[in-house]
């Protein structure tokens, strides 16, 4: 599979993610079913280790080439910020056409990894704290940033606001911890 194949293989997968939110009971979800069990057959085969997986690891393509985060396509990413436009599809209502509260973290998690990922040690989240502040609307572009706020050794204290034009929908604070060599 190319880099195309594969840019292109994720986004109809998204595309085929916000239907099935949006399919009412009367759908064929049986020959659905039958249909996503044959393409999980075809890929076993290919199956690999998790450095040689494309999955989350295409930086090159909108979301890391991966469909679990809402879409994040960066216009900027250094290792002390990041910023970029963020889109909630309808996969991700909560209700009343707002992103699910659940998804918001998740974003951040993904934005402000950006940072950890540029600055080159491997780190993991060590806590993620999100203060929502408006509803953060579904089906239209967002803007997202972060920051470095602090470090101290091996901690990386970050910053992170979401927003629809001029109104902060959430904003997040975070520690990211540097592995040491020897930690999985």
């Amino acid at each position: 599979m190319t880099v195309d194949e594969y840019g292109s293989m994720t986004s109809a997968l998204r595309v085929f993610l916000d239907a099935v939110s949006v399919a009412g009971r009367g759908a064929d979800f049986s020959a659905l079913a039958a249909d996503l069990h044959c393409w999980a057959d075809r890929l076993a085969a290919h199956r690999v280790d998790e450095p040689h997986r494309a999955f989350g690891g295409r930086f090159d393509l909108p979301g890391r080439g991966q469909t679990m985060t809402p879409l994040f396509d960066p216009s900027t990413v250094t290792p002390v910020r990041v910023e970029g436009t963020a889109y909630f599809g309808d996969y991700f209502l909560g209700s009343n056409n707002a992103a699910h509260g659940g998804a918001v973290p998740l974003l951040f998690d993904e934005v402000l990894g950006r940072i950890v990922v540029e600055r080159g040690p491997r780190a993991r989240t060590a806590y993620l704290r999100t203060d929502f502040r408006a509803i953060t609307p579904i089906g239209r572009d967002l803007t997202v940033r972060g920051w470095v706020d602090e470090v101290c050794g091996r901690k990386l204290f970050l910053r992170a606001e979401l927003r629809d034009g001029e109104v902060l929908c959430a904003e997040a604070d975070a520690l990211f911890v540097v592995l040491r060599q020897d930690a999985p």
